[in-house]
């Protein structure tokens, strides 16, 4: 279902109601929460590297994206207590404004319930009505779990030329 322009409702098998949406500024300590609240390996697998935080630079590239250049969705469950992030995945248009590198993670406790997919889904047929022509990711080798969600998707795989450590990830998108 979806609310407005730039929203979406999304109901669970089980009932549960998740809203979509664009990222904002104002969405700073949920976006440090959800980081935080991530297992050490979902970190590491995300961000090529072990984080405990956001620094506040890094918070405010990914809360507040050069809206020319990127864009970021985000999936958010309101429970008894308050509204947490669950979900995000964000591209960064490349310079030839034909494709875009994405990024996508999903709260470990929420993974396997198919919203990765519905998130993936949703930033494709963003970079689509943008005129993008091609989505990649660079992940790492050892992280089986993306491999098989983009292989999925029919991602194709190559080597990164420059890493050996990293397979890039390819889909072209259809017009």
């Amino acid at each position: 279902m979806v609310d407005d322009a730039n929203t979406e409702t999304w109901t669970l098998d089980d009932g549960k109601k998740l809203t979509l949406r664009h990222i904002a500024p104002g969405d700073a300590i949920i976006e440090q929460a959800f980081v935080r609240k991530l297992s050490v390996q979902s970190r590491y697998l995300r961000f090529h590297g072990s984080i405990k935080k956001l620094n506040k630079m890094e918070l405010e590239t990914l809360t507040n994206p050069d809206p020319l250049n990127a864009e970021a969705l985000i999936i958010l469950y309101k429970g008894e207590i308050n509204e947490e992030e669950i979900g995000v995945a964000r591209f960064i248009i490349d310079s030839d404004g034909k494709s875009c590198e994405f990024a996508i993670v999903v709260a470990d406790e929420w993974q396997k319930r198919g919203l990765g997919t519905k998130l993936m889904k949703a930033l494709m047929s963003h970079a689509q009505s943008r005129g993008i022509k091609q989505i990649q990711g660079a992940v790492l080798k050892n992280n089986s779990g993306m491999l098989q969600f983009v292989k999925g998707l029919d991602f194709e795989e190559t080597t990164a030329p420059d890493d050996s450590s990293v397979v890039l990830v390819i889909k072209y998108l259809r017009d």
